[in-house]
């Protein structure tokens, strides 16, 4: 039985499953960059399709690095295209803790296939863009709508995005309706699909400013992002050799 066919199957018993791959070792595979004739790894062909392009759910990837010796950035991009985790493991009685922790945090997922949509409560306001990270998003309609996949959720678990809209000019005072945001999900447990509810966001427009006040936690989660756009440019201007460009970058943010 193929690989696939026992991920597959296992799913009548349990829906939360996923693959734990540890390695202490250098990626021997390599494939041939016509861009810049040179021999690059080409970590996305380490991956059969149905990881990369799941005809369901997509299966995740949780890699352990092990020692000093791995190599990091393969077990990174591997974890990154599956939408698992990874983890460094400095010795060998790390390893116990760290695949507890990763056993644990599966088997307290309470949702998954977590879908949120957004809509422009007027017409007037349109969605910019969506700072989701690794999670899919997509904006339609001329900005109109827009939406997230989510996928697993753990129990107490939060998860942040950064949503960019333009509201036009208002000479009224009162309520501007700006989107309106319902979230789908399967529940873990029994297997049924939730709808939390449509909700719908508004903001007050004042006649006039008077003090201008910042939002302390939109503003935590606006300089996570830049720092972390700016570290994978940094990272991409490492692995060219460009190192005083990389320390620039970071120093730079």
């Amino acid at each position: 039985m193929q690989r696939q066919e026992v991920l597959e199957e296992s799913r009548y018993k349990n829906p939360v499953n996923s693959i734990i791959l540890l390695s202490d070792g250098q990626d021997t595979y390599t494939a041939f960059s016509q861009n810049n004739r040179s021999s690059v790894s080409n970590y996305d062909c380490l991956l059969p399709p149905s990881i990369l392009h799941p005809v369901g759910r997509a299966i995740p990837i949780h890699t352990f690095g092990f020692g000093s010796d791995h190599d990091s950035l393969a077990m990174h991009r591997i974890a990154e295209a599956s939408g698992g985790t990874f983890s460094f493991i400095e010795d060998t009685s790390s390893i116990q803790n760290a695949f507890a922790q990763c056993i644990g945090g599966l088997l307290s997922v309470v949702a998954q296939e977590t879908h949120v949509t957004l809509e422009s409560a007027n017409r007037r306001v349109k969605i910019r863009g969506i700072k989701s990270g690794s999670y899919g998003s997509r904006v339609e309609n001329g900005g109109l709508n827009s939406s997230i996949d989510v996928g697993d959720l753990y129990a107490d678990e939060q998860r942040s995005f950064l949503l960019f809209v333009n509201v036009p000019r208002s000479g009224i005072e009162g309520p501007t309706k700006l989107i309106k945001v319902n979230v789908t999900y399967k529940d873990a447990a029994t297997g049924s699909v939730v709808e939390l509810g449509e909700q719908e966001v508004s903001i007050q427009r004042p006649e006039t400013v008077t003090e201008y006040q910042i939002c302390i936690e939109v503003e935590r989660e606006t300089v996570r992002v830049q720092a972390m756009e700016d570290m994978v440019v940094a990272r991409a201007a490492a692995e060219q050799g460009e190192m005083t460009e990389a320390g620039r970058i970071l120093v730079q943010r």
